[in-house]
């Protein structure tokens, strides 16, 4: 990369329209902070909740790997409309899934059509990103992407009262992913990409050689441990926030996300500038110590403290993750490999849920937090591997 992409610009047109698109794509992840809830109300095995949940990134995980090198900034732009009108389609059909297998036919076509959604988002996304720039972007995109688990997890209850259910709060949701058809008028239908100027398809032999470098497998390794963690909070955190006694279990996120956005608008411009190996395995510690923490938790003022504790770990590895990714990647690979980061994100969302549910269903909520701990303390170790390595010169450039 040559000497003037410090004096490229970040913030375009193209990156707001990307990242209000993003805002609603991560909505809809959101909205679903009561569905272990919700499929008590529904003549379903309790026994399958856990796979009902995970089956929604389960699709992300076999289909990610397949879409993501065919899926480039090029032709991310007509990916992004079809699939979100596909989106808009799945979030209308919970209102007729009431068994088992109907809720798990809707959940497997909405993580499908999730899936092309928020990859090809992000593909278009990377391709506009200049490398020196790479910590500010994806903590900006990051504070996009945490923005509705600030908003919505507090509000989802008394929304529901309000709209009489919660099948009306997805219809709600349904209908705002029709803002993403006037947002890409506002994009140019050719991007200004800085990767891969040739906009070539990556091929199998390219895709072994980028896996090659065992840098990268550490980085998705870290990334598979951080969201498998995260995971078991967000879906599991308003039961064990009731059964020991918290109001509203909702503001936990509202703190956490809030802590998370405070730290990226400020920090994100520093990432860049520091040793990120170093800064994301001292998250990471920072993370096991606030999951031990949380299995032991009593009383409403130090369940919220925690929110603010794991938001400050949070807010600093997730973009961290991203950005350390896109460093370490060759040009070529970056949109790829940004991509596979986050089936990381998607197979968190698969693990975490279905051995979560397992964990409750034969042990109890600080079992499942301190799994979530250990977990944290594995990829201590592999951020200590990555952190002895010396950089490569051909990832410099």
């Amino acid at each position: 990369m040559t000497d003037t992409s410090h004096r490229e610009p970040l913030i375009t047109k193209e990156f707001l329209a990307l990242n209000a698109i993003m805002f609603l794509t991560y909505c809809n992840i959101a909205v679903f902070f009561q569905f272990h809830e919700y499929l008590g109300t529904l003549p379903i095995a309790r026994d399958s909740f856990g796979l009902l949940i995970a089956l929604f990134a389960l699709t992300a995980v076999l289909i990610r790997p397949v879409i993501s090198p065919f899926l480039t900034p090029w032709n991310a732009r007509k990916w992004i409309a079809i699939s979100s009108f596909l989106v808009v389609v799945s979030l209308g059909l919970y209102d007729v899934a009431d068994g088992f297998w109907s809720m798990a036919a809707v959940r497997l076509f909405h993580g499908a059509v999730h899936t092309v959604l928020a990859t090809a988002v992000l593909s278009r996304m990377v391709g506009c990103i200049p490398r020196e720039r790479s910590g500010q972007a994806f903590g900006l995109i990051f504070v996009i992407v945490l923005l509705p688990y600030a908003v919505i997890p507090p509000i989802l209850e008394p929304l529901s009262t309000l709209l009489g259910g919660f099948r009306h709060v997805l219809e709600i949701s349904a209908l705002a992913m029709l803002l993403v058809f006037p947002l890409l008028l506002v994009m140019d239908r050719k991007s200004v990409c800085q990767s891969d100027p040739e906009g070539k398809r990556i091929g199998l032999r390219e895709m072994v050689e980028n896996l090659k470098d065992y840098r990268i497998l550490i980085m998705f390794a870290v990334a598979l441990v951080v969201w498998t963690a995260f995971t078991p909070v967000f879906y599991f955190l308003k039961g064990y926030g009731d059964k020991i006694g918290i109001q509203n279990p909702g503001w936990f996120f509202t703190l956490s996300t809030v802590t998370e956005i405070l730290v990226r608008l400020m920090a994100a411009p520093v990432f860049d500038k520091l040793n990120k190996p170093k800064l994301m395995t001292g998250s990471l510690i920072w993370l096991a110590l606030g999951y031990f923490a949380l299995a032991n938790v009593r009383g409403d003022g130090f369940f919220y403290a925690l929110g603010l504790f794991l938001g400050l770990g949070w807010g600093i590895v997730m973009p961290l993750l991203s950005s350390l990714t896109f460093d370490l990647s060759e040009p070529r690979f970056r949109a790829m490999n940004s991509n596979f980061t986050m089936q990381m994100f998607q197979a968190g969302f698969f693990v975490g849920p279905v051995f979560g549910d397992i964990i409750l269903i034969h042990g109890d909520y600080s079992l499942l937090y301190y799994g979530c701990g250990g977990l944290l303390v594995l990829g201590v170790v592999a951020g200590l591997v990555l952190c002895s390595t010396k950089p490569s010169e051909k990832t410099s450039r």
